[in-house]
């Protein structure tokens, strides 16, 4: 049973371009406690940058992950505690298996650092195939577009703020009613 839940939110993937538009929020941060949304490329060394969504009620996420010129970082590897198909670089397909809710770490990227990038980002986008503007955050009944997102910033000055807006559930009829004249 859990591999057809997996099957079916990948193919809800693959069939993306005709979902509807929602929430879900994308997140990147460079230390474990999803904390700090900076990154410092000062010295080589291999680094992981974590990935979470948050939302109430999500099941399955696809998109890529771009850097902006001035990054000279190298991706090494993706892990994930999900089902993954693709990586994080071009074309990024997770299945949970079930609902997932609140914030959850659903993927570890490593990269190296040479010590030499510039004030750059890196930030969610589109897989090309899905023939959509932004990455796709698949709510429990696969009908959900993200709604925001969180990059990080490498060897920029300044702050940055890293944590999303809270998520709070809400029912489809209460969400049309505020749109009522």
């Amino acid at each position: 049973m859990k591999a057809k839940l997996i099957v079916a939110a990948i193919v809800g993937l693959a069939c993306a371009p005709a979902l509807a538009f929602g929430g879900g929020y994308l997140s990147l941060y460079s230390d474990a406690a999803l904390t700090g949304c900076t990154l410092s490329d000062t010295a080589p060394g291999v680094v992981n940058v974590y990935v979470t969504d948050l939302v109430y009620g999500f099941s399955g996420l696809r998109f890529r992950i771009a850097a902006s010129p001035g990054f000279t970082g190298v991706w090494l590897s993706d892990t994930s505690p999900f089902t993954t198909i693709g990586n994080s670089q071009t074309d990024m397909s997770i299945g949970m298996g079930s609902c997932q809710e609140g914030q959850v770490l659903v993927l570890t990227m490593a990269y190296q650092l040479f010590g030499t990038s510039t004030c750059s980002q890196l930030s969610f986008a589109a897989a090309p195939a899905t023939g959509l503007s932004q990455p796709i955050c698949l709510d429990c009944s696969f009908d959900m577009e993200c709604s925001g997102y969180t990059s990080l910033h490498v060897n920029c000055s300044g702050s940055f703020g890293c944590n999303p807006l809270p998520v709070e559930p809400s029912t489809w009829g209460s969400v049309k009613a505020f749109y009522r004249d």
